[in-house]
This record gives C-alpha cells, structure tokens and sequence, in this order.
C-alpha cells in the first residue's frame, strides 16, 4: 500500500449523506452524542463541541466510543493544554474522536493528523470536522498508511513540537504492538498516549486485547489514568455482539491515558530499526 498525505475531497461539501457516496456502510448506528444529556452543564466546553457537532453533522453515522469517553476525552486535552503542538489520531472511523478534536484545535492552538488505512474513513472524518469547525479544518491533515510508515517518513523529519497520540486504530495485538512500537523511536516527541478501546474482547481470529499491548510494549506497571466508560458485569454490552462478536470485559476502562515522561518502552530491542515495524511490502 502506497502512504502519505491525501487532500480533502471537496466533492462531498454539498452531500447530504456523504457515507454512501464514499461506501461506509452503518452497523449497529450507535450515536454517543445522542446521549449527552446526563454530562450537560458539567464541562462548558463540551457542551459547546456537542452543540456544534449536532448542529452540522451528516445525518448518518456511527460512534464506537461512548459519550462519556468523549467528555474524558476533552477534560483530558484540556489538562494537558498548553503541553504539545500536534495531536496525531490513528484510527479515524467515522469520526467520532476526530470531531471532539477538531473542536478543541483551535481552542488549544495545536495541529491535528488523522491517520487510517481507509481512504473513505479519512474523508468522511474530515468532512465532520470542517461542517462543525471550519476555522479548524485548515489544520487538518489526511495521511493514508499506518502509524509505524507515519513515523518513519513523517514525525521522524518534522519539528512537531510535543505531540499527543490518540489511538483508536487495530485492535489486533500483533498491530497495536507494532503501533505502540514505533513510537520508541520518536519518544523525545510523544508527550503522552491516549489508548481506546482496552476494554474490548472478541473473536479468537480478531484478537482484541488493546491493553495487553500496552503491557507488552511498556510493562506491566504502566502510570495511566483511566477514561471512557466501564461496564458491569452483566450489562448487556459485555456480551458478543451480533456484527462481528465483540464485547466489552466487565469492570476494565474503555480507555487509558499514558504520559510518556512516567512511563518507559520496555519493547523493542535498542538494536531495532523502525523499517522491522512497517507493514510488508507488496
């Protein structure tokens, strides 16, 4: 697969339903921000990136993140504010995360990179954020390819400035090993990791175990906070689903925040070379 920087396609600024000219078929239809009401009035903030993504969001998408990791999500780019430059965001899916970010980019003065495997994912991301936040989408860029190509030809040349790494990519173990891997190489530019999804379980082909990846490239006595949402057990969102038999394991976090400067690559080998994490070459 061929990577870099892709432009906007300017041909979806008029559609109503850009999802089916770009292909993206709706699964289960989960709206988070169609939830919001029990966090209103707790994060001003918040309330106003909501306002604006209800406002002017296509009428047909899906999250696959709950609205109360949306709300974490900003209360934690907020603390973090003033301390990187340049929020990277791997795994872009229908936006859901790229939106939040794209209301906070003006706000806290930072650039944002969505990256993903999918062309139509990328476009349709960015066409949430510049309906909602047009003063932000000149800070946008669209890279197609991985985190691990992003880091070899992108962060490893530029003068970022600090940056946040906000992962909702593969969930596959052997990927989000590679992915947290890569980031070794440019650790004096991550100020801090932002993983999703660590609660999530499946199919024994998928093997979604976000978390264990985070053991396995940085030990088992990680410094994190959690976000996101947490389920009994019991609830019904900790049995398979119907699409492609995920679920959430009870009582773990939807997600974990992880600043670098408390935390050390325990994998790779000092010896490795970024080429050994790039995907193979067709």
């Amino acid at each position: 697969m061929k990577c870099g920087f892709i432009e906007p396609d300017k041909g979806l600024a008029d559609l109503e339903d850009p999802n089916t000219s770009l292909g993206i078929p709706i699964y289960g239809g989960h709206r988070a921000l169609d939830h919001h009401h029990h966090l209103r009035d707790r994060n001003r903030l918040f309330d106003e990136i909501v306002d604006q993504l209800q406002a002017s969001s296509p009428p047909h998408y899906e999250d696959q993140c709950s609205v109360q990791y949306y709300f974490d999500l900003v209360r934690t780019m907020r603390d973090f504010a003033g301390e990187y430059r340049r929020v990277i965001e791997v795994g872009v899916y229908m936006g859901g995360s790229s939106g939040i970010l794209g209301g906070l980019a003006e706000r806290f003065d930072f650039d944002l990179d969505l990256i993903d495997i999918k062309v139509p994912f990328l476009q349709f991301s960015y066409e949430r954020i510049r309906r909602a936040f047009p003063e932000a989408a000149r800070r946008v860029r669209l890279f197609h390819g991985d985190l691990p190509s992003y880091v070899k030809y992108v962060l490893s040349h530029e003068d970022s400035g600090p940056c946040i790494v906000h992962h909702d990519g593969a969930h596959n173990f052997d990927q989000v090993v590679r992915d947290f891997s890569s980031l070794s190489f440019v650790r004096e530019k991550i100020h801090a990791l932002i993983a999703q999804d660590t609660h999530l379980r499946g199919s024994i082909e998928n093997m979604n175990f976000v978390d264990l990846a985070l053991y396995a490239v940085f030990g088992i006595d990680l410094k994190a906070a959690h976000i996101g949402a947490v389920y009994p057990k019991g609830h019904p969102l900790t049995g398979p689903d119907g699409f492609f038999g995920n679920y959430f394991a009870p009582d773990m976090p939807e997600g974990l925040v992880l600043p670098l400067a408390l935390n050390s690559f325990r994998y790779p080998h000092p010896s490795a070379t970024i080429d050994a994490f790039l995907p193979p070459q067709n």
